[in-house]
């Protein structure tokens, strides 16, 4: 590529550049800034989501690539872009109180969330492996820093260190299943890797074992999920929401590219292992949820079950493509809602350097604070896939993909699992309005309030009209598919 070529698509990734030069300046300003004016860089984060996601909206119709076709910038990456700025948007708002109760320094969050994702956005854009480790490194190095952002907690500190040393060793095994893979093909873009994919090759096939073995790791599903609560429970909690949503989302945006787009070739074989994966990921993750006492670890492993319910999506596509794919998408953007506002929620109450994270620290919520009580039922009902909120819908388009795929026996599991489910999240709720507490919840904060109310609204409201959210979902997976075909 020429100088003007590389111009030319740094401008096509406008939403990716505008979010790390809006975190370049967040970050090296705040050094040389004292007092109240500091405070503003919360506004410079927001303004720079802001202008991100209004650039990003015209992919939706003006796609394109870039980098020499390294970078797809179609409808499929737009879609997962909305997810991770809106997540971003969201957190960033529930941090500026979350922050201030916990005596943390917020500036620098702001910006590592920030450059987290951009990562996300280059991820889910990515059509070559090359793009793909950097996304990954740039979303998962920030991450880590996050998960251990508050110093002066044991339990966020080894959260940070756990995360790094669990992440570094699946971002190795995922490269060296790409070296394995580049060695076998010559290539590391997808759409060449899949012409020239031989099933007899050993050389493919253990590459591909180890490309699946770490985004395995990454969505957080069986077996390798042992990582997910530690890390959740140890990370400030603002964090381990905007983790659970965008992290997950972005391997899942990649997953999706690389097995349709590179590993098509054996899709009956990788179906075949991720049946298995979304089974005993659903099961396990709502069965060890059951025995928790901690709300946040409790969602720490609903978040396991969720990432399941997803995989049965992406295994339904194997039969219908066009519907598997669009559930998933749509279930991840559904989750944002639903689980950023669970986290939210108790972000919201967190006060004094203590985070409000077990059953005992909500009872009593009813009686002090109706509205947030209110507010925590419509997410745990949404989670539960209880209608007419948004989660219900998510799981009926999951499950009818997997029912049209024919995959009766993996529905039956999902859908038993989501019963099971019902127990421990309607069990928080039995806390929030049935039991007296001697908590005392924090003062009326207004920017978490507008962020719960902004992401309750959305759960009810996408859940009772959820026709135009779904033709999204469904126009990005047809983008997707209609890339793949020419």
């Amino acid at each position: 590529m020429n100088l003007n070529e590389v111009f030319k698509s740094t401008l096509l990734i406008g939403p990716e550049v505008v979010l790390i030069l809006t975190g370049i300046i967040v970050m090296v300003t705040d050094p040389l800034i004292k007092g109240e004016i500091k405070k503003r860089l919360f506004w410079v984060a927001l303004l720079g989501l802001a202008l991100g996601f209004m650039l990003n909206l015209r992919r939706f119709h003006h796609g394109g690539s870039a980098f020499s076709g390294a970078l797809s910038l179609d409808e499929f990456a737009a879609y997962f872009n909305v997810i991770f700025i809106i997540g971003a948007f969201i957190a960033l708002v529930l941090s500026r109180d979350y922050a201030s109760n916990m005596n943390l320094k917020a500036n620098e969050y702001y910006a590592l969330v920030l450059f987290s994702t951009s990562g996300m956005m280059i991820l889910s854009s990515a059509k070559e492996f090359m793009s793909l480790f950097l996304g990954f490194e740039i979303m998962s190095i920030s991450v880590y820093i996050l998960s251990g952002f508050n110093r002066r907690s044991v339990r966020s500190s080894e959260s940070g260190i756990k995360y790094l040393v669990l992440g570094g060793f699946s971002s190795a095994i995922l490269l060296y299943g790409i070296a394995l893979i580049y060695g076998a093909s010559g290539t590391i873009f997808l759409d060449q890797i899949a012409t020239k994919f031989d099933v007899n090759n050993p050389l493919y096939l253990a590459g591909t074992a180890l490309i699946l073995v770490g985004f395995i790791f990454k969505i957080g599903a069986f077996p390798l999920h042992q990582w997910v609560p530690d890390i959740y429970e140890g990370a400030p909690m603002t964090v381990t929401g905007f983790m659970s949503v965008g992290v997950k989302a972005a391997a899942f945006s990649i997953l999706l590219r690389v097995l349709f787009g590179g590993f098509s070739q054996i899709e009956a074989d990788w179906a075949r292992v991720l049946w298995v994966v979304a089974a005993f990921t659903m099961t396990i993750g709502n069965l060890a949820a059951i025995a928790q006492r901690s709300v946040k670890r409790m969602l720490a492993y609903s978040s396991i079950a969720h990432a399941g319910y997803a995989l049965v999506g992406v295994v339904a596509a194997y039969g219908e493509k066009e519907l598997g794919l669009s559930s998933v998408l749509y279930y991840l953007f559904s989750y944002m809602f639903m689980n950023l506002g669970a986290f939210g929620v108790l972000s919201y109450l967190s006060k004094n350097g203590k985070e409000c994270e077990t059953l005992d620290d909500i009872s009593g919520l009813w009686e002090k604070k109706p509205l947030t009580a209110v507010a925590l039922g419509i997410f745990m009902f949404s989670l539960a896939g209880v209608p007419p909120t948004i989660g219900f819908f998510a799981k009926y388009r999951v499950f009818l993909s997997g029912v049209k795929a024919e995959f009766y026996w993996l529905v039956v599991i999902g859908v038993l699992n989501s019963v099971l489910s019902a127990y421990y999240y309607l069990r928080v709720l039995v806390y929030a309005y049935m039991r007296e507490g001697k908590a005392d919840f924090p003062s009326p904060q207004p920017a978490s309030a507008f962020a719960l109310t902004v992401l309750t609204i959305g759960t009810l409201i996408l859940g009772i009209f959820p026709l135009y959210s779904w033709e999204l979902a469904l126009k990005a997976a047809g983008s997707f598919l209609l890339a793949l075909a020419k």
